[in-house]
Formats: structure tokens, sequence, C-alpha cells
């Protein structure tokens, strides 16, 4: 397959959300001797651990459960700090408050485990209670925490587990936070999770493990700033070209360390736009007329290959992965926008432009859902022609734009990739959208970012000097690709993300 260079992608040093509680140095104490495995003891499945350079190294085996390398001491109050990375085709996690009694489940071990989630979803530092209830704290309301993983880097996790109230942080982002009474004593495990009968090696690291059976609990986080009142648009938006020379720019979407990437679609050319540096390079060539963009907490890029007719996903170390190109043995029209669930699902447009329908197959110009198992299902079926769509903050609404009908329709999100109640939210076509914290929603339509309010009713209009396409909303600004250009304009709003 094709490999794509991520490195610089991946130097991700995100903001730290919190200020932790000072504590006393001298209260926290190893929980790994850095040199060998005393102290601890494996139970359940037969995974392989080893020490290796200071650092505790769990190595899948085939054919066995999950595998849990335990403390021997158990712990009530703590607080528990440590880093980790992990392959990112598994998923493991670090148990606490654990035990393994005979009379439950032949001595399974269960209880309190922080989850380690390298995958598209990213709910790693959510809370889930292992052999017991499922999760009890995932992070599908969390999109801060969703996006603070590193992928193929070491991430930093912080425990605290004080009375009944349990919570996580991930890279100094706060995590799960909830109360429970279930299970107040137990010790901490390693997990390797069960591959099945994958016979490929994969490999999950823990490194400065440490401990604090006398902590302080860490100050509350501070509420979000305020929604901006008022207009969203100033008086006087000041509109700045950040790049050109485009034939045809669409599909911004907000990647790693805060770059901002698009497409230019007949020259099959994806470019990452630095607002630090403000400078534009080419990151990806030969896209297949890619479209839509979106960036996944697994550090993944997926695009909308609208000329090769299909969905692909960009992992971090750089390979191409096509995820789907047929629905009920049809291929694919020319699949135009998606968005990304907190779930790790994927609803995608899949309209078809232009007179030629050489080589169609599809009967409708349809909506589809695609899940974490790569099942496909068609959600929609019912538009003229489908393009941009965007999920509300809350992800209870999905909005599609239909150019077709000259209307942009609102559904009730009821579950994974399910969808019902189909309202008519503006009379609007656009092409792409985005959204703010306030729910306001930004359309391209007729030369002009059109607003409008939760309700519908229209909230402001922005003219360019070039038709705007799609737009992207990063904290107070707005990313918008024009035709041959790439503009920006700084707003009353915040984006979903800073």
């Amino acid at each position: 397959m094709r490999q794509i260079s991520l490195a610089i992608l991946l130097m991700v040093s995100w903001p730290v959300a919190i200020t932790m509680a000072e504590e006393e140095s001298e209260n926290w104490k190893p929980l790994f001797d850095g040199k060998s495995l005393e102290g601890w003891k494996q139970r359940g499945g037969e995974a392989k651990y080893r020490v290796e350079n200071e650092t505790i190294v769990g190595t899948t085996v085939p054919k066995t459960p999950n595998s849990f390398l335990c403390t021997e001491k158990d712990y009530g109050d703590f607080a528990l700090e440590f880093e980790f990375k992990v392959d990112p085709h598994m998923n493991s996690g670090v148990q606490f408050r654990s035990q393994s009694l005979p009379d439950y489940k032949n001595g399974q071990v269960h209880g309190y485990q922080c989850e380690i989630d390298p995958s598209d979803r990213g709910w790693t530092a959510g809370i889930y209670d292992e052999g017991r209830r499922g999760w009890l704290n995932d992070l599908t309301e969390n999109r801060d925490a969703r996006y603070a993983f590193h992928q193929l880097e070491w991430n930093h996790v912080r425990i605290e587990a004080i009375g009944d109230r349990l919570r996580t942080w991930l890279n100094g982002v706060p995590a799960a936070d909830l109360r429970d009474d279930m299970t107040a004593r137990g010790f901490i495990a390693l997990q390797v999770h069960g591959v099945g009968e994958n016979d490929e090696a994969m490999e999950v690291s823990w490194r400065n493990l440490r401990i604090n059976e006398s902590p302080k609990p860490s100050p509350e986080v501070a509420e979000d700033d305020p929604i901006p009142s008022g207009s969203v648009v100033p008086e006087q938006p000041e509109i700045r070209k950040l790049a050109e020379g485009f034939k045809f720019t669409e599909g911004p979407a907000l990647g790693p360390n805060g770059k901002i990437f698009f497409n230019d679609i007949p020259n099959e050319r994806t470019h990452v736009y630095d607002p630090e540096t403000g400078k534009t390079r080419v990151f990806r060539a030969a896209t297949g007329r890619a479209n839509g963009l979106f960036w996944t907490p697994a550090q993944a890029m997926v695009a909308c290959e609208g000329g090769n007719r299909r969905l692909t996903r960009i992992c971090a170390s750089g390979e191409v992965k096509v995820l789907a190109s047929e629905f009920d043995g049809k291929r694919f029209n020319s699949p135009n926008d998606l968005v990304i669930d907190p779930f790790g699902g994927i609803y995608f447009t899949d309209p078809h432009y232009g007179n030629d329908k050489t080589g169609l197959e599809m009967e409708v110009e349809g909506v589809y859902y695609l899940d974490r198992k790569s099942r496909i299902t068609r959600v929609a079926d019912n538009l003229t022609k489908p393009n941009g769509l965007i999920l509300s903050p809350d992800n209870r609404i999905l909005y599609i734009a239909d150019p077709g009908a000259e209307t942009i329709w609102a559904y009730d999100v009821t579950g994974e990739g399910k969808i019902e109640n189909q309202r008519k939210f503006a009379a609007v076509g656009s092409d792409g959208m985005t959204i703010d914290t306030a729910g306001n929603v930004y359309c391209t339509w007729k030369g002009e970012v059109w607003i409008f309010d939760p309700s519908g009713k229209e909230a402001g209009r922005i003219a360019f000097p070039e038709g705007p396409a799609n737009c992207l909303l990063v904290g107070p600004t707005l990313y918008v690709t024009a035709r041959m250009g790439f503009y920006a304009v700084d707003l009353n709003a915040r984006g979903l993300r800073p």
C-alpha cells in the first residue's frame, strides 16, 4: 500500500486543560522498580510480559483471554500516573480497585479499568467495568478528551480514586468523572487484551508508573468560556486570503497540531495550512479527486475520494486503507462529504454531479453510515442530491444539505447509524457545512456563507471574494474554501474544537 509520511504531524503538543494538585514529592512511590516484575502477578490469559529499558512491555498471544499483570498489593484511595504507548490495532487498559475472587466467575479479573483505545472512537481514559457492568463513563460527550490521544507516541494518564469519586486525565485533559461505590479497594493491573485467532504479535508498553496513597483531589475543571452573545458576524468582518493558485478548493478539516487540511479537487492534491507559520504545502498527491475530509481521534484522515468512488483512511503510519467502495454489490456514485460520530462511525453522502452517467450503478443518491465493524447501512434514500453534512454539538441531530432540493434537512440521531424524524431546517441547499458551540449552522450557498441558529432562523451572511464551497470553524476562526482561494475570517463564535 501507499505510504505517506506523517512524522511532522505527530509532533503534537496538546494543551493542558487543568492544573493538577501539587502533592509532596515524598508521597509518590514507584509502582514498578524498572528492572523486574517483582511485586506483580499474572492472572487470566497467557500474554507475555517483559521488562525492557525500564518499561513493562505486554505482547499479545493468540487464542487466549484477556491477560492481567496485577500488583500483589491492594490499593484504596490513590492517585496513579503512568505513560503508555500502544499498537494502533489493539486496545488495552489499566485496572484499578480490581479483584480476582474464587466465587466470582472462577477467579476472573473484574473491576474498574481505565481504557486504552487507539481506535477512531477515541475512548482512551474512559472508565470501563471489566467483567461486570461494562462502560461506566465512555467519552461520547467529551470531544476534547477523545482528541487528546497521541497515536504512535507516549501518552500520559492520571487516575484518581478518592472515596467514591473516580476521575481520569489524558495528556492533561480531563476525561472520565463519575461516582461509584461498588468497589472501594483492589489491585492495579496492566491489561493485554485477547486477540482471538490473530497471530500477529502486538505490543502495549507502560513506563513511569507511580502512585500516591495520600492524594489531594485535583482542582475542579473550570467552566468553559461563555458562548459569545449577540451577532455572530462582526460589523466589519476582516476576510483574509491565506493561499491561492488552486483550481477548486474543498473539504477543510482540522488535523493534528491545529493544522488545516483542504483539497484542490481537479489537481488531485490535499494541502495543509499551518496557522503558526502561515504557510501551505502539499500533504498528499493523487488523491482520487478527494473532496470531504475528516480527522479522527486516532490521528487518521478519512477522505471521500469522489473520482475513485470510495472512502479511504490514512492512518498515522501513512498506510492508505479503503474503508468502503460499494453497497449491496454496487459501486458508489461519488462520495462527497462525511462526519464522524463519537462511536467512531462515519456518515457520508454519495451524490452524482454532471450529465455523464456512464458506469453508474446506484439507483439513488443516498446517505450512508459505516460502523466500527465495517458494516454499511443506507440511512437516507429520499434526497435529491445530498452533499454536506454535520452533527450538532451534542451529536443528537444530523444535518444533511440537499442542494438539489434547496433544503437543509435535520434528523434526530437515535443510535449508532440510526436517524429519524426528517424535517426541513433551512430553505437553502449548501455545499459544505460547519457548526459552532452554540449550535449555529454555517452553510455555503449562492456565493456566501449563510448562518442559521439552532431553530433554523437566519443569523447572518458573509460575502467572500470568491464563491465559498465549504467552511470549517476552529476556535473563533472560520476557514473557507472558495474556488481558487483559501480564506479565513474571525467571528464572534467558537468551533467545537480550539
